[in-house]
């Protein structure tokens, strides 16, 4: 029997229930539930004779499909490039034959999944790796890297977030994890390594590595430029760092299952109490199942590997390295800190220069930081994703003198108040997101070419309705008396120590006589 066929008798088959069920007296909603089809399908069946029926069914059979001269280009295109998606066929038929029928993407992906059938095309992924069996490696040669992490619930009933790093020894399968309850930095993936050569008692020769930003910051086209801590903790030690390319799991395959098997055999359903008994309960479960079982590739225990191995490994000299866990994340000069692909403002003077650092937790969805006494100093809600820029509007200006206070101590500097009051009125109506700019250009004008000046300055703005510190500034410049050096006056500075002493800074003067015992003496 042919698919028309199959298909006639499967309407035929359906027309005759719709009609039964409508004789046991079912309503048309209750028939589509019960056949699992469209109303609209039943009350058309119901409109139709046997006759009729039958006329309908062999119309559908004689009709062609929508696209069907399209047939010899879509398999022969199938034929050459068998991954080729319905999507991308769409889009060709277009290219190809420009009175392509306007048609949706289902019809089209309906259409190639007929051809494919009747031709033999299954779809198949052009990016299909193959794979063949490769041999081990020597004992000692090869050890692989990479982080996990896991919820767990704590005795109250609230859940943690822990993270952890495994190496695991290539030709012995033997490994090791390490856990902290915060995300892996460079610091801290230091600090794994050495407690995993100490638990190996040696060093292997190479370690395998993804493009992880806790390693690399930098993939350059192969020549791999690596964070500085992590660098320099290379160079301190005998292995040599093997990096992936993107996205090619497979090259470190042997710790991706060791991350599944510490996820789903020691972690699942366990509950947590602190760091120090989940890492003591880690190395108790490594000893007895991890590496004290039958590893279910090579048919060998892996601790009675590792006695074979251990003696291949580099010999390993401990370092003194601090925890990561409190080494702190660097300020940059924009008074910002970058946390797990994200980077979160401070208030201005935060940065101190090279070295200053700030401390990060997490606390639900938001991120507290701190300073080095545990005061916090900034509070931000973590984004999804990463490559976000969170910004705290109060971070990006000094607010150490309150902007109303700072107006009347300029108000205060000038010699008519009302005016002084007016002016800096009309100031903050102009420039409501300047006005510290402005006042701060009329303090400046303050000190440069003196009160006399100013105030007939700003007669003239107000009189002549010129409300900009710009031209407040020109006007006092040009009153100033020529061939005079400008009375020193005292300002009343607000800010911080910095700002006053550079305020009242006054520099060095020279006596003319100097320069004339000079030049009579040349």
């Amino acid at each position: 029997m042919t698919t028309k066929e199959q298909n006639k008798l499967s309407r035929m088959i359906l027309y005759e229930q719709i009609h039964r069920y409508h004789a046991e007296r079912k309503s048309a909603r209750w028939i589509a539930d019960r056949l699992k089809i469209n109303p609209r399908t039943v009350k058309k069946y119901l409109s139709m004779s046997q006759a009729e029926f039958e006329r309908h069914s062999d119309n559908i059979n004689r009709k062609g499909f929508k696209l069907q001269r399209y047939t010899t280009f879509v398999v022969e295109r199938l034929k050459k490039y068998q991954d080729t998606p319905a999507a991308q066929m769409h889009d060709l038929l277009k290219e190809h034959y420009p009175d392509f029928p306007a048609v949706s993407p289902k019809t089209v992906y309906n259409y190639v999944m007929k051809i494919r059938q009747e031709h033999g095309l299954p779809a198949v992924s052009a990016s299909e790796r193959q794979y063949s069996c490769i041999p081990e490696t020597a004992p000692g040669r090869y050890a692989q890297v990479d982080f996990g992490q896991m919820k767990l619930r704590k005795g109250d009933g609230t859940r943690i977030r822990v993270y952890f790093m495994v190496m695991i020894l290539c030709w012995s399968r033997f490994k090791y994890a390490w856990f902290q309850d915060r995300p892996f930095t460079s610091e801290s993936a230091s600090l794994a390594h050495e407690k995993a050569f100490e638990y190996f008692h040696g060093v292997p020769g190479h370690i395998i590595y993804d493009q992880d930003a806790v390693f690399l910051y930098d993939e350059n086209i192969g020549d791999y430029r690596m964070t500085t801590v992590f660098e320099s903790y290379v160079k301190s030690r005998p292995f040599k760092p093997v990096f992936c390319r993107p996205a090619d799991p497979e090259s470190k395959g042997k710790v991706e299952n060791a991350v599944k098997y510490v996820k789903h055999n020691f972690l699942l359903n366990r509950q947590y109490s602190t760091l120090e008994n989940l890492q003591e309960e880690a190395e108790a479960w490594l000893s007895r199942t991890g590496n004290g079982m039958v590893h279910s590739t090579t048919m060998k225990v892996p601790q009675e590997q590792w006695y074979i191995e251990c003696r291949s490994l580099l010999p390993h000299i401990p370092l003194a390295l601090s925890s990561g866990t409190d080494a702190g994340h660097q300020v940059m000069k924009t008074n910002s800190v970058r946390y797990r692909g994200n980077i979160y403002t401070l208030p201005i003077g935060t940065y101190k220069g090279e070295g200053s650092v700030v401390y990060l937790k997490e606390e639900g969805v938001s991120l507290v930081i701190t300073d080095s006494d545990g005061h916090e100093i900034a509070r931000h809600i973590m984004p999804s994703g990463s490559g976000q820029k969170v910004i705290n509007s109060n971070h990006l200006r000094d607010r150490s003198v309150k902007l109303s206070e700072y107006r009347k101590k300029v108000e205060a500097m000038f010699g008519d108040s009302d005016a002084a009051s007016l002016f800096a009125a009309r100031l903050q109506e102009r420039y409501p997101r300047y006005l510290r700019d402005q006042l701060a250009v009329l303090q400046e004008c303050m000190v440069s070419y003196g009160r006399e000046s100013c105030d007939k300055a700003l007669a003239i703005c107000c009189e002549n309705r010129l409300f900009s510190a710009s031209s407040f500034r020109e006007i006092a410049e040009g009153l100033r008396p020529a061939g005079k050096d400008t009375a020193h006056v005292t300002v009343k500075t607000v800010g911080n120590g910095r700002s006053r002493m550079m305020a009242n800074f006054q520099p060095g003067t020279s006596s003319i006589d100097t320069y004339n015992n000079l030049f009579t003496k040349s």
